[in-house]
């Protein structure tokens, strides 16, 4: 009987197990061919499949923002869309598994996801569509991938409600995963040795650094780790839990982190903290507070020590300050008004092109060969530097970058979402239960503030559509779905799946 029972074992061996070592053997003998790290790649998949099927809803929202890649896959796509991707995909399967579903259906959200799919898929089978890591001479299916990933990491969020006991720590790590930007940045900063990091970072956060290493020396990474960090203490602690003197490393830290995130020499970065202070402050009802006064004396005074060293500061940091009326260095405030002065000689040509888009998009489809041919021709001086730019599509503006590549109805779509999740956003502010009010007072200050942000200052679509859906896709995840006004004597109570 024993030697029976060993049997399955040795057909298991035989029929499974060596074939499969044999087969990783071979691949691992090219260990760099894409061959093998998809082969390998897949098989690592395959043996964790189990804590894929627990742990996929928690992965995606703690590893939202992470500045992370998927380095295996064709056009090395973000890591949160990878996870995005896995996770409704699983999430399908367990509905059609069991009778009950647990998926937070929101018409007033889904609906304008879906008509903008609709959309973005129909100008797709128009325009065409490229892909640089397919060698295909047309580039742009990684913009096209960025819009329809965040799309679906939408529904991938609120394929599951978040359980109320966790609802602080993935909130927080929603965002403080962000702080993986500043590898990148390391890589870049600790030499060669380290450059195989770049395979699960990429190298877009670093070429700040890379290419005004011997001017300004602008440290992207950086600003987005510090904004993370703050934007994490803003959401665990609220403002009033910031300035409370009884924990006072608080407040220490977040200024510690405003400080640091001005070495990417972004004005944007001091821009959108100032606002989404400004927007939370309101939120948390503190304008009529004894702590208004306080806040905004303390604010100048940390205002007066920067704008008082200023110019001795590092170009970055000056850079980031030079949109205020102080001295800093010349080199510094040149190189920011040259941004700002091609970003407005662009802008001026691109309007021409709105009316013949308006009701086709042209889609993210461009020449990577007139793309090259330009940037060459830009080196010699033959056309101006922003050329390139309108060639790529990206114009380094919210609402550009939406209306030329998808048209008016595209537009309408992405209004009616952000609409609606900004009423949702403020339901869950203003009902939802109250452990989760802190959280929810940034979800809303944060959303208005990005949206705020992305129409009036700086925004490219397809990147930052991801923000949006995270935050409403996380709002709804949390709160079990849109938490409506209670009746008289009750507690604040859902709406109905068919709301």
């Amino acid at each position: 009987m024993d030697r029976d029972s060993k049997l399955p074992q040795a057909v298991l061996m035989s029929v499974v197990v060596v074939p499969l070592a044999l087969m990783v053997g071979y691949l691992l003998t090219n260990p760099f061919s894409k061959l093998t790290i998809l082969g390998v790649g897949l098989l690592v998949g395959l043996i964790l499949l189990p804590l894929v099927l627990r742990w996929h809803h928690a992965a995606l929202v703690c590893l939202w923002n992470a500045a992370a890649v998927v380095f295996f896959l064709p056009g090395q796509p973000p890591l949160w869309a990878a996870l995005a991707g896995v996770s409704l995909g699983v999430a399908i399967v367990t509905r059609t598994l069991r009778a009950r579903s647990t998926v937070v259906w929101v018409p007033s959200l889904a609906y304008p996801l879906l008509l903008l799919a609709l959309i973005v898929v129909t100008t797709i089978a128009i325009r065409g569509i490229g892909g640089r890591a397919f060698g295909s001479e047309m580039w742009g299916a990684k913009r096209y991938m960025g819009v329809l990933g965040a799309i679906v990491g939408y529904f991938a969020l609120t394929g599951t409600s978040i359980p109320r006991e966790r609802a602080e720590m993935y909130s927080g790590l929603f965002f403080l995963s962000a702080v993986t930007s500043i590898m990148s940045d390391l890589a870049f900063a600790l030499g060669p040795s380290f450059y195989f990091l770049f395979m699960f970072f990429p190298t877009d956060v670093a070429s700040a650094q890379f290419t005004t290493q011997d001017t300004l020396r602008r440290l992207a990474g950086v600003t987005w780790m510090a904004q993370a960090t703050y934007w994490f203490m803003l959401l665990r602690y609220g403002i009033r839990g910031l300035v409370d003197l009884r924990h006072p490393w608080r407040l220490a830290v977040f200024v510690a982190m405003m400080l640091l995130s001005l070495l990417g020499g972004f004005r944007s970065s001091l821009i959108l903290l100032g606002l989404l202070f400004l927007v939370q402050f309101w939120f948390e009802g503190l304008l009529r507070t004894k702590l208004f006064p306080i806040v905004v004396l303390g604010g100048l005074l940390i205002g007066s020590v920067i704008v008082g060293y200023a110019e001795r500061l590092p170009l970055s940091v000056q850079r980031t300050l030079s949109f205020l009326p102080i001295q800093v260095h010349p080199s510094a405030r040149q190189d920011a008004q040259g941004s700002l002065d091609w970003r407005l000689q662009m802008w001026r040509v691109v309007l021409g092109d709105v009316p013949q888009y308006l009701w086709l998009g042209k889609g993210y489809t461009f020449s990577g060969t007139d793309f090259m041919l330009m940037q060459e021709s830009i080196r010699r001086g033959m056309f101006d530097s922003y050329e390139d730019t309108l060639v790529s599509g990206n114009y380094h503006n919210g609402l550009l970058t939406l209306i030329i590549p998808f048209g008016l109805p595209g537009t309408v779509a992405f209004a009616a979402f952000v609409f609606a999740g900004w009423r949702v956003l403020r339901s869950n502010y203003l009902y939802g239960p109250k452990e989760l009010k802190r959280i929810n007072t940034f979800l809303i200050a944060y959303f208005t503030t990005r949206l705020v942000f992305y129409l009036g200052l700086y925004g490219q679509f397809d990147l930052d559509l991801m923000v949006f859906t995270g935050v409403v896709g996380l709002s709804v995840s949390l709160n079990g779905g849109v938490c409506r006004p209670p009746g008289p004597g009750q507690q604040p109570a859902l709406a109905p799946a068919h709301a």
